[in-house]
């Protein structure tokens, strides 16, 4: 016995030994890389003058995130016009029709002179068509990739990551030098998103065939709790994070271990509640229109929002040929996937023979769609544990009244349940409120009112105000360092 237990002491201590041999030089290799590409990534950086470099690959999309980009960007050119602004985007129109389309979506006007635009060429590598399978990891090893282009292309000052992709953050703390600052809609990876798989439920992000299967299952959840650890490990690298909501904050804070007030900061995203509220109210005279805004995403869920139609108008025919109620989905895409979900989308209403009670509008520019939010009764919002939900805000502000998922954002921060709004989750639930609100009008007026005076929190001028306050400390320290170059 004495003899086995020997052997084996022997045994690991030469494992031991042998690990050591080949990992310690890996690390002095690995740091003494570093090093030098920091020095010689520094060394392309301009000292004299500041910049900040916004990440942001998919910045023609149109959505909520988009809005964040620009009304950041438009504050930051008001407040500090000698810095120059960039922002990292795949896209491929030129850059006077990215302003152009800038200005007919969100009606902002951004100075063209100081803000450009650095032209990434790999953004395949973060589309998760890419990657059929693993897609957490693939994407954000992907986006490492396209980080590494981006900084090859333009080192900044500042770095701030607009669109979540956290694992470029090392790449331009560590090698560029640059300071790493993000604003965070939803994170990569949540313990919903984990636990989901472990009650084994099917969602957008654990199909059937994974849900259905003890083994599959027991592998995509060491995958997710190992993810999770190396998304702590990249979130570190941000001096300052900002959330959009309640929800999105209580998980970075947990997954992230960021200290409220301290480096994370809660910031709810720009809505453009000043022009919705002047639409008018006009609540007895507006049509039995349900009206959704979202990007054509699968967390979106909008195959649940035609069901939901389909429920109503088989349970209730006075939608059907009375009230002739209809649906209008409006939202952006972002490449041919979405745009495949969208034909997949019109035929599925096909299928569900309600193809005369919905309509389709792809990337509309501002002016229509507040035509829609005018006309609009009812409004429609179905993503399970949304972020935040800048649709249902701009719904309310525009005195549609709102039935959202009883979820996420929507539950935690914009609709207070039965008196701004309705917060459901089966179709059966949201056809109901629908029925009740468009069939019985006037017992509504008053909680249209209430829905409206409650997007004040939200609007463009506090987002600016709170923006500037925020990355203010990171400018200064910038001032501080150039200051003493000069």
């Amino acid at each position: 016995m004495i003899l086995i237990c020997l052997t084996i002491s022997m045994t690991l201590a030469a494992l031991l030994s042998t690990l050591i041999v080949l990992v310690v030089p890996l690390i002095i290799c690995t740091i003494i890389l570093l090093f030098v590409l920091r020095i010689k990534y520094s060394s392309k950086r301009d000292k004299k003058n500041i910049s900040i470099g916004f990440f942001h690959p998919y910045c023609t999309a149109g959505g909520g995130g988009e809005r964040v980009l620009w009304c950041a960007i438009k504050s930051l050119q008001d407040s500090y016009p000698d810095i120059k602004y960039y922002v990292y985007t795949g896209d491929k129109e030129s850059d006077e029709q990215i302003f152009d389309k800038v200005t007919s979506t969100f009606d902002i006007q951004l100075n063209r002179e100081n803000c450009k635009f650095i032209r990434l060429t790999k953004r395949k590598w973060v589309e998760a068509s890419t990657y059929p399978r693993f897609t957490l990891i693939g994407q954000s090893l992907g986006s490492m990739i396209l980080g590494w282009e981006a900084l090859n292309l333009f080192n900044p000052t500042i770095f701030c990551d607009t669109m979540g992709y956290a694992f470029t953050f090392p790449i331009f703390s560590l090698i560029g030098g640059s300071i790493v600052s993000c604003y965070v809609h939803y994170p990569t990876i949540s313990s919903d998103m984990i636990s989901k798989v472990e009650l084994n439920s099917e969602s957008f992000n654990n199909d059937k065939s994974i849900s259905s299967n003890k083994y599959l299952t027991f592998g995509k959840l060491i995958y997710y709790k190992i993810f999770a650890k190396i998304y702590y490990l990249v979130g570190s690298f941000s001096k300052l994070v900002m959330v959009n909501g309640t929800w999105t904050g209580n998980h970075i804070k947990n997954i992230w271990k960021k200290e409220y007030g301290k480096n994370l900061f809660k910031l709810y995203p720009p809505v453009d509640v000043e022009n919705r509220k002047e639409l008018p109210l006009d609540w007895m005279n507006r049509k039995n229109m349900i009206l959704s805004i979202a990007q054509f995403r699968p967390e979106k869920n909008h195959s649940l929002q035609l069901e939901t139609l389909a429920h109503l108008l088989q349970k209730y025919p006075i939608h059907k040929n009375q009230l002739r109620t209809k649906l209008v989905l409006v939202g952006g895409v972002r490449d041919q996937d979405d745009r495949d979900r969208v034909s997949a989308l019109e035929e599925l209403a096909k299928k569900l023979k309600i193809e005369d009670h919905v309509e389709f509008k792809i990337s509309i520019p501002a002016n229509q769609l507040n035509q829609l939010l005018g006309e609009a009764s009812v409004g429609i919002h179905t993503m399970w544990n949304e972020h935040f939900g800048i649709g249902v805000v701009e719904l309310m502000a525009a005195g549609v009244v709102p039935v959202g998922n009883n979820s996420g954002g929507p539950k935690e921060d914009i609709i207070k349940n039965e008196e701004t709004g309705f917060l459901a989750t089966t179709k059966e639930e949201y056809a109901e409120y629908i029925h009740e609100i468009l069939a019985y009008r006037e017992k509504y007026r008053d909680m249209q009112r209430k829905a409206r005076e409650s997007t004040e929190r939200f609007s463009e001028s506090n987002f600016n105000s709170q923006w500037l306050m925020l990355i203010k400390p990171l400018i200064d320290k910038c001032n501080s360092e150039k200051s003493k170059l000069d």
